[in-house]
């Protein structure tokens, strides 16, 4: 697992209460491919001082769109930005320190400006946070504030926060450790179809740890672990199958079918 950097290629930004009208025509322009006349209608909303078009003539610097690539230039845009508190500015300004697009690569200021963005509740600085205290080599180890961090965005519904919450309680790292917690973590996450959260829900129910051994429910989360292609999850449930009724086991497969159909129901309609 690792950083997530998504917002250089993000889509732009194009909704704002002010200068709807010149927005939108800039909106219009982009979508046909008139970048070039997309680019000068942002630059003259930008000079009045608007944050979406100042956003979008840094996006359009970033990639090289109707104009020629410029990440220094990008860069001094984001940072007026982020500075100015837009969350998505700092985050990407978090990212260029990383990756050194426009800049001397410097980890500690990523750090900096993951924090600010994720001080205001985005799960992407607070996940990237999280991952940095515990595995970034260029950062000096934190475990109990990767695991606030971890914790922040888990409690936002992450997926991938989740699970490395999940395991930090199980391995006491960075708070007391918990398998009661850990189960309810790999759980939560494993109800939004994490494959690794998956098989560990299937490990603890098999173990009996934090939640009272189910040899049903660990040949479910395992199966639909392997369904998912997760290293290892067939291996485990081929293996507990062995001691297994075949009642059980038709239960368990059962089971698992009528997760994925409500899973995949419940994504297409949000229901």
């Amino acid at each position: 697992m690792y950083l997530k950097i998504t917002l250089l290629l993000s889509p732009l930004i194009f909704l704002s209460p002010a200068f709807s009208g010149e927005l939108s025509d800039a909106k219009k322009a982009y979508e046909r491919n008139d970048v070039i006349t997309a680019f000068y209608a942002y630059e003259k909303l930008a000079e009045q001082g608007n944050i979406v078009a100042r956003n979008n003539i840094a996006y359009m610097y970033y990639n090289g769109i109707g104009i020629p690539q410029d990440h220094q230039k990008a860069f001094t845009l984001y940072q007026e930005l982020a500075e100015e508190g837009l969350v998505s500015a700092q985050n990407t300004l978090a990212a260029m320190y990383i990756q050194g697009h426009g800049v001397v690569k410097n980890y500690t200021k990523a750090l900096r400006w993951y924090k600010k963005s994720a001080e205001q509740g985005d799960v992407e600085a607070q996940f990237n946070l999280g991952y940095m205290y515990k595995k970034e080599p260029n950062i000096i180890q934190n475990y109990e504030q990767s695991a606030y961090w971890y914790g922040k965005a888990a409690k936002q519904g992450d997926a991938d926060s989740q699970v490395n919450f999940a395991f930090m309680h199980y391995a006491g790292q960075g708070l007391m450790k918990n398998n009661e917690l850990a189960f309810y973590w790999y759980k939560a996450s494993a109800e939004q179809g994490n494959a690794k959260a998956q098989y560990n829900v299937g490990v603890m129910y098999h173990e009996g740890e934090g939640i009272m051994p189910n040899v049903v429910e660990a040949h479910k989360w395992f199966n639909l672990s392997a369904k998912n292609k997760f290293n290892g999850s067939v291996r485990q449930r081929d293996k507990i199958e062995k001691n297994m009724t075949a009642s059980q086991i038709e239960l368990a497969r059962r089971l698992a079918k009528e997760w994925i159909e409500s899973f995949f129901e419940y994504s297409s309609t949000g229901k």
